[in-house]
This record gives C-alpha cells, sequence and structure tokens, in this order.
C-alpha cells in the first residue's frame, strides 16, 4: 500500500493525522460498503457544477441523490462528472480515487450530514494503491465541507443484474463500471472486442455497453458475434461511441441496439438507458 509523496504534503499541510491502510474494495471497485467491523469508508462523489469540480462524501454503502444537490445548490446546471472532466481536473489523481479534500482553488466539497457520527473514516489518497484512516474531527475541521442530506432513499438494487462494458479507454471503463455499481448493478469490464466476446459467454450479462472503436475488432464486430450466439441473441446492447454519423447510427439500427449514445454524454443518461434495457429485456 503506498500513499504518494503529494498527498502526504497536502495532508501535512492541513495538520491531519493519519494511517495507512489498504484500498478497500468499496474504493477500489465501487461495491457497497456492507462491513461492520472498522472505520466506515467515506467515497466522493465528483460531480460538475457549471464546469466546476464539486465533491460530495457519502458513505461508501450509500448512493448519491443528484436532485437534492441541485436543490441545495439552486441550479439545473449539476451532473455526474464525465470522465474526461476528472482527469483533467486532477492530473496525476487515479480518477476513481480523488481524496475528498480541496485540490483546486475552485473545488467545491460537501458531505452527508451521516458521516458526522463517524469517529474515524476511510478516504482514498489518490492512488489504487493505498488508503489512509483519518478521524472525522479533523478532517473536517480541515476542509470545512457544506453539510447536507444527499443520500438517495429508497433505491432498489440490482445486483442480480450484470452489465458488461466494453471500452477500450481504461480510465473510462473503470469509471462506468464504478458507476453502475455505485447504482447496483454488477459490472464486468473488457478494453477488447474478442475479451468481450469471452467475458459475455462466461458471465452471460444482462446487457452490453459497447464502444464501436476497439484495438483489435470493431465494436460491430462484436454485436454480430453476439447476435449468431443463440444464448444472446436477444441481450440488450447500448452502443456507446464517439461517431456521430447517420450510416454507424444506421448500422446500429439495423444491428437492433436497444439505443445509441454519443460521447461525451449524461452519467444519469447512461444509467436511464441500462435500467430501461434491463426491465424491457425482463418484461
Amino acid at each position: 500500500m503506498t500513499v504518494p509523496n503529494w498527498f502526504r504534503r497536502i495532508l501535512a499541510h492541513l495538520e491531519i493525522p493519519f494511517e495507512e491502510c489498504p484500498l478497500p474494495p468499496t474504493l477500489a471497485a465501487g461495491v457497497p460498503d456492507r462491513s461492520t467491523s472498522g472505520p466506515p469508508t467515506a467515497r466522493s462523489w465528483l460531480l460538475s457544477v457549471g464546469g466546476r469540480p464539486l465533491t460530495v462524501v457519502l458513505p461508501a454503502s450509500a448512493r448519491l441523490d443528484v436532485n437534492r444537490v441541485r436543490t441545495v445548490l439552486g441550479s439545473r446546471d449539476v451532473h455526474l462528472a464525465q470522465p474526461e472532466e476528472v482527469t483533467a481536473w486532477f492530473k496525476g489523481t487515479a480518477p476513481d480515487a480523488v481524496p475528498p479534500v480541496r485540490l483546486r482553488a475552485d473545488q467545491w466539497v460537501m458531505m452527508d450530514r451521516s458521516l458526522a457520527t463517524a469517529g474515524k473514516i476511510i478516504v482514498a489518497a489518490g492512488t489504487l494503491d493505498g488508503a489512509v484512516v483519518v478521524r472525522f474531527r479533523d478532517w473536517y475541521r480541515a476542509v470545512g465541507p457544506g453539510v447536507g442530506r444527499f443520500v438517495a432513499e429508497g433505491a432498489g438494487r440490482n445486483e442480480e443484474s450484470t452489465i458488461l462494458v466494453v471500452e477500450d479507454e481504461e480510465d473510462t471503463n473503470r469509471l462506468v463500471c464504478q458507476l453502475l455499481r455505485q447504482e447496483g448493478f454488477a459490472c464486468h469490464g473488457a478494453i477488447a472486442g474478442r475479451e468481450a466476446l469471452e467475458l459475455a459467454a462466461s458471465v452471460q450479462p444482462s446487457a452490453v455497453l459497447l464502444d464501436l472503436m476497439l484495438p483489435d475488432i470493431s465494436g460491430f464486430e462484436v454485436y454480430e458475434h453476439l447476435r449468431r450466439s443463440r444464448p444472446m441473441r436477444a441481450l440488450p446492447v447500448i452502443i456507446v461511441t464517439a461517431l456521430d454519423d447517420e450510416e454507424s447510427r444506421q448500422r446500429g439500427r439495423e444491428l437492433g441496439a436497444e439505443m445509441y449514445l454519443t460521447k461525451p454524454f449524461l452519467p444519469e443518461d447512461l444509467v436511464t438507458e441500462v435500467r430501461s434495457a434491463v426491465a424491457d429485456a425482463r418484461a
């Protein structure tokens, strides 16, 4: 486990004592935190507010209510940050391990009030190699986050549904899987077409998010292979691509794609399409 020197310097400047620890699976893979022993894990949700970064810190067992954030801020221009936004804001930091401190002058930090009951919390340290344990009161004193209720209530789980994400950009693949896991789906990522076909055969996903530009075979070839497999002939496929030409859209329609999303996309739109595709397949 490794805490980078730049984050050590930030913690020292903020006068936050810390202990190193392994990165919990709840941060490394975005899975729910159901542990009953040890300090709770605090997860950072990254949002864009008019292009400005906002970190909302929640217990790792919770999901974020984005509409509640919009209401508190009095702005509709609020959305879950896209991978390219996170990478641009926090250079040199793993996109899904951004620590819950102010790393930029224009960054806001907020937290759900339920964290205030914690004695210590585990937070990401900027890399996928380790995390830190800090006292909540030390973190709160140093960061001074806005406090409110931001946990989504009454959201059902979708853990019986497995989504296969086929995307050759590894950071994007990991962040999309993290987003889907936070929404309760199981998720597997593939960065190449042949790898995707092998995974599809082994995990039998409920739906596929398919990029068209892959390093070995095209996304359309992957789609055609899936259609030739009897068990996966009716598998819902959502195309997610930077290709925005009519020829590509037409071919997607001919193959039977549930939706054709072009990059960049809003995370909320992606989640909505996945939920809809899974629900329609079950109907």
